[in-house]
């Protein structure tokens, strides 16, 4: 089997050949299309006026800059983008121009769809006034989520008719390492209706929808499967992946599972440490037959899988050649 092959078996709950790893099994794209509407990997405002800054790790909303701290008010400052006025279609031309229908044969197009429901609101008024909004005015948040779906829902469509992807990778963090940054009732009441529109609008296109959720959020894990997520992406350790893995097989694709807070995780790890945890990995996840392996690595200049490492190569030489199944 190729990558793709492989993935698909995955996604159809049979037994894969391999297992995979994010770097290989993916041509990760719509980077170029995700700057335009929601977080500028080069910084500045985006396509809502919010203003991103850039460092090695990555985007983010400039902070202590609000653009409203009262959730009530969001209609006097949300604006929503025309999707004719930024050029999607000929960012995707540009992303795919060296990708041809042998590469799509060969490996699983996987598209990149930043800044979620929640991480949307609190790129508009800040994390604290985010949180204290769901429960001080759950009303109002609804209101606002629903908006937000509807304008994510219409990307989402302009972006798969540019870029045909198999999956859609769609970030929203909702939790800490020590657990969720709400309670999973606020969650399932405020914002998993307007995220339950999100995964049904990308999953009626026929394509795989893949949440990106990092964090201790297992009480939820249930909730993406119900409404259809067939990846949990950056899926990490602090959680009972193998409890999740065993539960959900032939359902759900766990993605991740390094340790992103330990040694192999650290800028000075070596690429003996990494081959360990790549190892770990394969024995403890990977026997499960539905678990893609995804490093968490940074060093000097930022993210490694962003901005390349040259411990990459072993690592991944050593990884594949345990990773038979």
């Amino acid at each position: 089997m190729n990558q793709r092959e492989n993935f698909f078996a995955m996604i159809e709950g049979k037994k894969p050949e391999f297992i995979p790893n994010s770097m290989e099994a993916y041509k990760m794209c719509g980077f170029i299309a995700a700057s335009l509407i929601e977080s500028p990997m080069q910084g500045g405002l985006d396509s809502f006026g919010v203003n991103w800054v850039v460092t090695k790790e990555g985007a983010m909303p400039e902070p202590n800059k609000f653009m409203f701290e009262d959730i009530a008010d969001w209609k006097e400052h949300v604006h929503f983008v025309d999707l004719d006025s930024l050029g999607i279609e000929a960012a995707a031309a540009k992303e795919l121009e060296d990708f041809s229908q042998n590469n799509r044969n060969e490996v699983v197009v996987n598209l990149f769809s930043p800044c979620g429901l929640f991480e949307r609101m609190a790129a508009f008024m800040g994390f604290e006034n985010a949180l204290c909004s769901l429960v001080e005015d759950p009303d109002a948040c609804r209101g606002f989520f629903e908006a937000l779906a509807d304008f994510r829902i219409a990307c989402h469509n302009r972006i798969i008719d540019a870029y045909q992807p198999d999956v859609l990778t769609y970030f929203d963090d909702l939790a800490t390492a020590n657990g969720l940054f709400m309670s999973p009732k606020v969650y399932r009441e405020v914002i998993k209706p307007s995220h339950q529109r999100i995964i049904e609008a990308v999953t009626s296109r026929g394509v795989i929808f893949a949440q990106h959720t990092c964090g201790k959020c297992e009480e939820i894990v249930g909730d993406y499967v119900e409404m259809g997520a067939k990846i949990w992406h950056s899926a990490q350790p602090m959680n009972d992946l193998e409890g999740i893995l065993e539960k959900y097989q032939g359902r759900l694709i766990v993605e991740g599972g390094w340790d992103s807070s330990g040694p192999a995780s650290y800028i000075g790890a070596s690429v003996e440490e990494l081959i360990e945890e790549s190892k770990r990995c394969a024995n403890i996840y990977g026997q499960k037959g539905n678990f893609i392996l995804m490093p968490t690595l940074l060093n000097e200049n930022g993210n490694s899988l962003m901005v390349g490492d040259p411990r990459l190569g072993p690592m991944l030489q050593a990884f594949n050649e345990i990773n038979k199944l």
